[in-house]
């Protein structure tokens, strides 16, 4: 019986690439390169068509690490970034500008420095019966 040689990483990595699970909770594998494209292909040009999503979002602290990466396709990794995550990191990033601002003036009420003027108009109160 002859034995079978030693499997590489980048060969693994790049078969599990070729079928990945299914997001539908099945468990069940789901071709995403065709068997006849992948047999014309090398592991580096299946690992090409890949890019790894962070799941916590690496420009806000998240990590490199297995478990905050999902391996995407390049065009719907583009299609996420673009639509989901670059609105969503603008959107947190306005709202640590706008709570650095309320900050600041909490810090300089405590500090007894003299509030900024009220951009709003003081409203003038009628007297009654006049």
């Amino acid at each position: 019986m002859r034995r079978r040689g030693h499997i590489s990483f980048k060969t693994k990595l790049a078969a599990t690439l070729c079928e990945m699970l299914t997001d539908d909770g099945t468990g069940k594998l789901v071709k995403i390169i065709p068997h006849e494209d992948a047999v014309k292909m090398t592991e580096d040009q299946v690992l090409s068509l890949f890019r790894f999503d962070h799941g916590l979002y690496h420009a806000q602290g998240g990590s490199d690490e297995f478990w905050n990466l999902t391996p995407m396709l390049i065009e719907e990794h583009n299609v996420k970034t673009r639509e989901r995550d670059i609105p969503q990191m603008a959107k947190t990033r306005r709202i640590e500008k706008a709570q650095e601002g309320f900050r600041a003036r909490l810090l300089a009420k405590d500090r007894g420095e003299p509030r900024p003027r009220s951009r709003w108009p003081k409203r003038k109160f009628g007297r009654k019966g006049a």
